[in-house]
Parts: C-alpha cells; sequence; structure tokens
C-alpha cells in the first residue's frame, strides 16, 4: 500500500503528499500498469531512485485526480494534464513530494528540506525587508524559499525571480502551520495570493489557496 495524506483545501482544491519509499518499484509499476499509464519514460532512467519518485509522484496523482491522466509540461517546465483542464502543481524534495490539483484555478505548491544550507543562499532569494525578519533561522528561511516557489509555480513562466519579482508578507507561522501574503510584480502582470504553510517533521510545504 502507498500511504499519503490528502487534504481538501476546498471543493475544487485538493493538495497531497506522501514520503516516498525506495522499496516499492515493483509495486508500484504494477499498480501504474493497470491504469494504462504510458511508462516508456522509465526506459530513460538510469537511476533507480528516480524511477520510483517519477511513479510515486503518477500514484499519487492517480488516487487524487478524477479521471485517470498522464502528464505533459510546457516550454516553461509547468506540468499540465494531457486531457483535463484541471491546474495542477508539483513538488519533490530529498524524499517528499507533494501535488496540488485545482479544478477551477492556477495552483502553486511548494515542499523543502529544512537544512541550514539554505543560510548561504538567503541573499539570492530574500528582498532586505524579508532577510531582516529571517536573519539565519534556517525553518524562517524555508518558509520564505517555500512560498516565493509556490508563487513562481502559479506565475508559471521563467522570466522571474525570487528575489526581485517574488515577496511575502504577513506571515504568521504557529509551531507546525501558518499563512501569508505573496505577492507576484513582473512586467504586466500584478497579483497577490493567500498562502497556507505547514512543516511536516523536518520540511516545509507551502502552497497557494487563491489565484
Amino acid at each position: 500500500m502507498i500511504n499519503f495524506t490528502l487534504l481538501d483545501v476546498s471543493p475544487s482544491h485538493k493538495v497531497a503528499y506522501a514520503k516516498i519509499n525506495y522499496n516499492q518499484e515493483d509495486e508500484l509499476f504494477n499498480l501504474l500498469k493497470k491504469k494504462d499509464i504510458d511508462l516508456e519514460r522509465l526506459a530513460s532512467f538510469t537511476n533507480k531512485n528516480r524511477k520510483v519518485e517519477w511513479m510515486t509522484i503518477r500514484y499519487l496523482l492517480l488516487e487524487i485526480h478524477d479521471e485517470v491522466d498522464d502528464i505533459i509540461y510546457d516550454d516553461h517546465g509547468k506540468p499540465h494534464f494531457l486531457n483535463s483542464s484541471h491546474h495542477l502543481s508539483i513538488s519533490h524534495s530529498h524524499e517528499m513530494i507533494a501535488v496540488a490539483i485545482n479544478k477551477k484555478e492556477i495552483c502553486g505548491i511548494d515542499i523543502q528540506l529544512i537544512s541550514d544550507k539554505i543560510i548561504h543562499i538567503k541573499k539570492k532569494f530574500l528582498n532586505d525587508t524579508e532577510l531582516s525578519k529571517t536573519k539565519d533561522n534556517a525553518e524562517a528561511l524555508c518558509m520564505y524559499w517555500s512560498c516565493k516557489e509556490a508563487l513562481f509555480k502559479v506565475y508559471g513562466k521563467k522570466d522571474a525571480f525570487l528575489k526581485d519579482n517574488m515577496s511575502v508578507s504577513e506571515l504568521n507561522f504557529n509551531r507546525i502551520k501558518g499563512t501569508a501574503m505573496g505577492h507576484i510584480k513582473i512586467k504586466n502582470h500584478q497579483s497577490s495570493h493567500k498562502l497556507r504553510l505547514l512543516k511536516l517533521d523536518n520540511y516545509m510545504m507551502a502552497y497557494v489557496v487563491n489565484s
């Protein structure tokens, strides 16, 4: 059995996450084969773990999506369902995956392993105001990173930068969950979005709840 957690954000919006079990390669393969998912892509992976990650994402989507469908990627690397008009967002960090599906609106999700390594790159993705609020706290930095990555996925194009075009305000977090406001400002695009945050052991997850 493949274990995952489902969050019903709204009647049209679902979020799910799971820890990858790298011993379930055969089980995942058989489950996807029964659902007629195209598995030809697996032949291009030389790394066994990459195969399991790829299959786990597709299994998770099968479990929470209304229909059997495959994934395609546009020129900006944004994932879409092949046959469905539902909006899709996917994130993967180390041994965790997270997906979001929204029937009506563009969605964005990100999951990130909390690590002190993020301290060394904080100036690359935070503006001065955000830097003053996070200092060298890895957990706080991951909150901002995940929020901005979720916003980046809502925008969906490559001509944006986390530091210059994505900002986070009103971030409130209480040990395991929180909320924030995210803002996208680039060229002719400006929008604001509510975000929710959830700490999952040593991971931080953020997802947009309106678009």
